[in-house]
């Protein structure tokens, strides 16, 4: 077994923090951003000492609703997962039992699910018991929390599916989600079912109101609600059932448009009111009910946060104490996710393992799952646990479902045994973890809009997220930290907190977004934009010119992309380096060309590619294709070399690290007042393609590294490894170290003098 941990590192002398998490900033206007800039860099360029005191003056101007249970922010919890066994179809779940298995994995929570398809308590809201229940085994598994010194979380489904498609229940006939000629819409889950959608404009209001009024009263310290959802598997269609239909015609004064003929102003009305007056609203109103009544920290399931599909619960971050991340393709996707979470000043959750499954490729029906109820999990939950600890979030281990059936402890079971090690490796480091913050270099803004509302026959959403995906993955192999935002939580000071912001193909921008990336890069700051970036506003109302066509120094000659194969960028000077086959077709207004793109099987030079252009204090590099989704689908070294070549000009000065490039190798550079520690995560397997879980990673020998540090280091250790390891000669601020052995992660602890 590959230990996670070895049992000689103990760091539990280390005082634990109290951190007072972040919430979100309003908007600037425009009056605010100017006198920002008249106060910010009076440099040419962002100095690192200028990062600083701009990160640590947005941060100082957050301000969160109140102070949150500490714990909360490295949670290591448990979950009782209810739409599968032992809860469901038969109820066989035994709460002694998952407090058992939560104190052999180190747990410090649980979550408990108060229903899922039915109710696992004895409620009186009108939510249908699962028709096995005896007794009252949430209260008694709340109390079992208490004795064991764990905290109990509260699972409540936020109009999750729950009517049984065919069964005739008269009083849910009028709660179901309607299509036009008025048939219901209907989802599969996990495979048991199919189950009628539910609309938040009927009375599931009201019982969803009682259900949590009961929940209250059994003492939780965490809400956790799945959702708000308005639809599943049908989100993205419009409800006109008669609630919908009457509350529309109320707010508006007319009928709901026809969803496939409305004009792109009604799609605008419907989604705003659906999302803002319903959804979020009703959220705002649970949160509020809560607040007032005991006030413990709300969470909510957010992974839909950049999906098309699930856009109704997408804007709700404002109204909830923290959301969960359940899952990604890769793990440097969860990486970025877990940042871009971050990055909103709330509590972020992730889980370990997601919901590790065999993937049916030979089956019919996708929606028939795997084995919830046995642990088959590989070391990819090692590496989820590498991610989170270096993201320095909440791990949610998925699920209790995994042991309750077994004879042996959970521990005889790698997976068990990869659990624990991770719990235990975080509570040893708990408080150095949470002492420690982040220093991004640069800002990756996330054009979340463009998945709402950005149309074109060229663009695809569900290949969008290769471009900041691209992005963020390019920063890393270029030892620079980068930190994904939501293009809606932007403002005017936050951008200063970055030497550089990358906007990579971001088309819709609204002219306030424009303004202030504008009056950023005027006061000071580097840009770098590529492909379609603000060629269209807010609501994917395209524009005759980009909106920031003054900063690009380039002007469109066509809205659409052109492709063709074969195209090569023609650098100023050097050798023809592999292009994007799909290109912005643009003109030079101001500025330097400092690449074109050649035709190689035309022989034909097809005009500028990449523009440099300084504006005011600052820069703008703009890119006509979108090369970060190039690199990040072949991770091509001449790609790699020749982008880091014209963009660390702009970034060298505020680099903090500097590491070896392998593929799959990454670094997370953190710090606290006298300490610094570089998390390292080696992704590297050896996969078959054919499984879904069960990845066996391979390990890197002597990583070497270099630290920029403000001071001599003092001492320096491995945090996995619990060895200390030689420091070299510091020289102009760097310093150079050698990590002999990573597999999977380790961690250089710096301790300055």
């Amino acid at each position: 077994m590959i230990q996670y941990l070895k049992s000689s590192v103990r760091l539990q002398a280390l005082p634990i923090l109290t951190i007072k998490r972040p919430s979100l900033v309003d908007s600037m206007n425009r009056r605010d951003m100017l006198k920002l800039s008249a106060l910010t860099l009076g440099a040419s360029a962002v100095s690192p000492l200028a990062i600083a005191q701009n990160a640590t003056r947005y941060a100082n101007a957050l301000t969160g609703n109140r102070e949150l249970a500490e714990w909360i922010h490295g949670n290591r919890t448990l979950i009782a997962e209810a739409y599968n066994p032992p809860f469901y179809p038969a109820l066989d779940y035994v709460p002694a039992r998952g407090v058992e298995i939560a104190k052999v994995l180190n747990c410090d929570s649980m979550r408990y699910p108060v229903a899922s398809y039915v109710a696992y308590f004895p409620t009186k809201s009108g939510y249908p018991i699962h028709p096995e229940l005896k007794g009252d085994p949430m209260k008694e598994q709340v109390g079992l929390l208490r004795e064991a010194g764990m905290h109990p979380i509260a699972y409540i489904p936020f109009n999750h599916p729950f009517m049984l498609h065919g069964e005739k229940v008269e009083r849910y006939e009028n709660w179901k989600r309607r299509r036009p000629d008025g048939s219901p819409m209907v989802t599969k889950h996990y495979g048991f079912n199919q189950l009628d959608e539910g609309c938040l404009n009927s009375p599931i209001r009201e019982m969803i109101v009682t259900l949590v009024k009961e929940v209250l009263t059994y003492g939780f310290d965490v809400m956790y609600f799945d959702g708000p959802y308005q639809g599943m598997d049908n989100a993205t269609e419009w409800c006109y059932c008669q609630y919908c239909k009457t509350a529309y015609r109320k707010r508006f004064g007319h009928d709901i448009p026809v969803q496939k003929e409305a004009s792109l102003d009604q799609q605008i009305e419907y989604v705003n009111w659906m999302r803002e007056d319903v959804s979020i609203s009703f959220f705002k109103e649970i949160r509020d009910m809560i607040r007032n009544t005991q006030d413990v920290p709300v969470l909510f399931n957010n992974s839909g946060l950049l999906s098309r599909g699930d856009q109704w619960r997408a804007r709700a971050i404002p109204e909830a104490d923290g959301f969960m991340y359940e899952a990604a393709d890769t793990p440097e996707e969860k990486f970025f996710n877990l940042q871009l979470g971050k990055s909103t000043g709330r509590t972020t959750w992730t889980y370990l393992g997601h919901h590790t499954q065999y993937n049916r490729d030979h089956m019919k029906d996708k929606s028939v799952r795997g084995w919830y109820s046995y642990p088959i999990e590989g070391e990819e939950l090692l590496m989820d646990g590498a991610i989170a600890t270096a993201s320095n979030v909440g791990c949610v281990y998925w699920s209790v479902a995994r042991f309750f059936y077994e004879k042996e402890s959970p521990v005889h079971f790698k997976s068990g045994q990869y659990v624990k090690g991770i719990f235990d490796f975080q509570e040893a480091n708990d408080g150095l973890l949470r002492s420690l913050t982040t220093k991004p270099q640069v800002g990756i803004l996330v054009n979340a809009e463009a998945m709402s509302w950005y149309r074109s026959p060229s663009f695809d959403p569900g290949t969008f997220k290769n471009y900041h995906h691209g992005a963020f993955d390019l920063m890393k192999a270029l030892s620079i930290d980068a930190e994904p935002f939501l293009d809606w939580q932007m403002n005017g000071e936050s951008l200063f907190r970055y030497a550089a912001v990358y906007i990579p193909n971001a088309p819709c921008l609204s002219d306030e977004q424009c303004d202030m990336l504008r009056n950023y890069v005027e006061g000071g700051g580097n840009l770098i934009a590529t492909h379609r970036t603000s060629i269209a506003d807010k609501y994917g109302r395209p524009r005759k010119d980009f909106g920031l066509a003054d900063l690009f120094g380039a002007s469109l000659l066509s809205p659409e992309p052109w492709e063709y194969p074969d195209l090569y960028l023609k650098p100023s000077s050097g050798d023809l380096i592999p292009q994007d086959p799909q290109i912005m077709r643009v003109k030079r207004t101001d500025g330097d060309v400092l690449a074109t793109t050649w035709n190689r099987g035309q022989r034909k030079d097809e005009g500028p590619a990449i523009f440099r252009k300084k504006f005011g204090r600052g820069q703008c590099l703009y890119i006509a294709s979108g090369l970060e989704a190039v690199y990040e689908e072949t991770r091509m070294n001449p790609l790699l070399a020749y982008l880091g070549s014209i963009m660390m000009p702009m970034l060298e000065d505020a680099q903090l690290y500097k590491m070896d490039y392998r593929p799959g190798l990454m670094a997370h550079y953190t710090e606290g007042a006298d300490k610094i520690v570089l998390h390292i995560i080696a992704n590297i397997a050896n996969d078959d393609p054919h499984q879904k879980v069960r990845h066996a990673y391979c390990s890197v020998e002597n990583v070497q590294v270099q630290l920029r540090t403000p001071r001599p280091i003092r001492t320096a250790s491995l945090l996995r490894a619990g060895e200390a390891i030689e420091v070299g000669d510091r020289k102009d601020g760097w310093t150079t170290l050698t990590v002999p052995h990573v597999h999977i992660y380790e961690a250089i602890l710096i301790g300055l003098a």
